[in-house]
């Protein structure tokens, strides 16, 4: 299948450039293909995903504002998507997943990239506004990693250890931990150390999804340094020794190690493996979803085009080319549902 290599190729370039404004990407991304092995492909025969039906005459503007892990994968999806819809242009604008709700509400928006569930609230805003129903498909899972540089004799970490260090008000117990003897490390070179703190900004996903399982829903420090996206958090720790952070699972560094988390239910420590993050054993696993307003008086064909593709083995096949977990093919049919 000639095209779909092509079409691989196009999108790890396209992912490149998608990025390029952050210098260090392209280092980690080699250096993760050098030390991790490659996603395996998904076999057509094996797993039968929904099948693409190009329909080259539609033409239109797909913009997208939201989550930046979710808009990792878009543009990742751009260059095939191009290869099958020519006519239709894709603009990504990767500021967090808050602000992909506020631009669906307004209507600056045609899809909503989130890393996490919508709230309530943004929901009836955005249904309030646009006097339409709000929807989602899923188009992949991707899981948050706690890491230090690799100098850091740290190996794994537990979840009220995480909360000591992140949280303000610790409501998993304990006092605050903020040198690296605080949480068990007993290297007399490491244990003085203060600990450095960094993490994602209070609209992205990856920042809800630790607030509400690791801190149980309290706030974070004041002394957490925020950064923008995932390679930024990467490219901090890879510089700082004291440092830890969290970020998107994807994004690796050959200075940075993945701490083992403990599972949820005590029973032991994990990394954001395929097997345990597809198992729900991984404590921070979740869902990379695109949010759309249901408007059949005048629903984008170009739209729903897209969302079609990224659910479809085409779309499933560059995912996984680019490391991230796919959908399941029972998962992609019941997503392809619900864009019909």
């Amino acid at each position: 299948m000639q095209r779909f290599a092509l079409t691989r190729r196009e999108a790890l370039a396209s992912f490149g450039t998608a990025f390029g404004a952050t210098l260090a990407i392209g280092a980690f991304a080699r250096a993760a293909s050098q030390s991790e092995p490659p996603a395996k492909p998904i076999d057509v025969d094996a797993t039968p995903y929904p099948a693409f039906m190009e329909e080259p005459q539609l033409s239109g503007t797909v913009r997208c504002v939201g989550s930046s892990a979710v808009g990792l994968v878009l543009n990742a999806a751009r260059a095939g998507f191009r290869d099958s819809q020519p006519n239709i242009a894709l603009e990504v604008i990767s500021s967090g997943s808050g602000t992909g709700a506020k631009a669906l509400a307004s209507g600056e928006s045609d899809l909503a990239p989130m890393s996490r569930p919508m709230k309530k609230a943004e929901i009836d805003e955005i249904e309030a506004a646009r006097k339409c129903k709000l929807e989602f498909i899923d188009i992949a899972i991707d899981a948050i990693a706690v890491c230090v540089q690799k100098q850091n004799p740290m190996t794994r970490i537990t979840l009220k250890d995480l909360d000591r260090v992140f949280g303000r008000e610790r409501r998993r117990g304990g006092a605050p931990a903020v040198t690296w003897g605080d949480v068990g490390v007993q290297d007399p070179q490491w244990a003085a150390r203060t600990i450095t703190l960094f993490g994602m900004g209070a609209d992205s996903g990856s920042n809800g999804l630790v607030q509400e399982i690791v801190l149980q829903g309290g706030p974070f420090r004041t002394s957490v340094n925020s950064e923008p996206v995932s390679s930024s958090v990467i490219q901090a720790v890879a510089t700082d020794p004291n440092a830890i952070g969290y970020c998107s699972a994807y994004f690796r560094a050959s200075r940075v190690r993945q701490l083992e988390i403990e599972m949820v239910d005590g029973s032991g420590f994990a990394l954001p493996t395929d097997e345990l993050v597809r198992s729900g054993k991984y404590p921070l696993a979740r869902s990379l979803r695109l949010y759309f307003v249901r408007d059949p008086a005048r629903q984008s064909a170009a739209t729903m085009k897209f969302l079609e593709f990224l659910v479809s083995q085409d779309g499933q096949e560059i995912i996984g080319d680019l490391g991230q977990k796919t959908l399941s093919p029972a998962q992609a049919h019941e997503m392809t549902k619900r864009v019909k």
